[in-house]
């Protein structure tokens, strides 16, 4: 197998994630029961792929739930933005619940199925890999976007108001400067949070050509899906 280790006691080939040696039992690394929600979110920032190494090595991926649903919040706002462009000005019929579990439903199902694929196309290509470590490290590859709910949002909502999700007159005639940097950030956070499934599977594939175009496929189809939402969320 491509990203295995070696058990420095008998020598038998490992999955990299293996506590103990299935051979002969030895320790490998240390044992991680749970994670520290804060301490990781310092380690993304500073190590993201130590980070990474940390959610695949622990024995419970605790907290994916709980960042999963404040991620479909942001996921919500971006699209209700991203409306602005693909549909244009328009009053929505789609209660806010009804929204966000259209959008839950869509995200959560499109994880589970890229998760699944990339779990069978990288165990084709002798890549050891298992499900639940692919799920945790693409919900934690998210917590740029969390940033942006947690802190950036609150702040657009004060200085704009309901004319941030207007186009008569939109943010940018509103506060152009301001509009601006609220934008930078915005795909600056982007960018992160791509930076960081890439840093995702990379710590889980230990190979650079897989870890570049599974993230790049991630993205694009992500992407692709929040655009259909886009068209489809608020028009229904």
């Amino acid at each position: 197998m491509r990203n295995s280790v070696t058990c420095p006691n008998c020598n038998s080939e490992n999955a990299f994630y293996n506590y103990n040696c299935s051979n002969c039992r030895y320790y490998l690394r240390d044992r991680i029961y749970n994670l520290d929600l804060w301490s990781l979110i310092g380690s993304l920032i500073e190590t993201p792929s130590k980070a990474f190494r940390t959610i695949i090595f622990s024995e419970h991926k605790n907290f994916i739930v709980f960042i999963f649903v404040f991620l479909i919040i942001k996921y919500l706002i971006n699209i209700r933005i991203l409306s602005l462009v693909t549909v244009g000005t328009f009053e929505s019929t789609v209660e806010f619940y009804w929204s966000y579990l259209i959008v839950l439903g869509s995200v959560l199902l499109f994880f589970l199925l890229f998760c699944s694929a990339h779990l069978q196309t990288g165990r084709g290509l002798k890549f050891n890999l298992r499900f639940k470590d692919t799920f945790a490290i693409v919900i934690f590859s998210q917590i740029p976007f969390l940033f942006g709910l947690v802190i950036l949002f609150p702040l657009e909502q004060v200085i704009f108001g309901d004319y941030l999700f207007s186009l008569n007159p939109n943010p940018f005639v509103i506060k152009g400067t301001i509009a601006y940097v609220f934008l930078a950030v915005e795909i600056a956070l982007v960018i992160w949070s791509m930076f960081l499934i890439f840093k995702a599977f990379k710590a889980q594939s230990q190979h650079l050509l897989f870890s570049l175009i599974s993230s790049f496929v991630f993205v694009v189809l992500f992407w692709t899906l929040l655009y259909f939402c886009s068209v489809t969320v608020f028009t229904i």
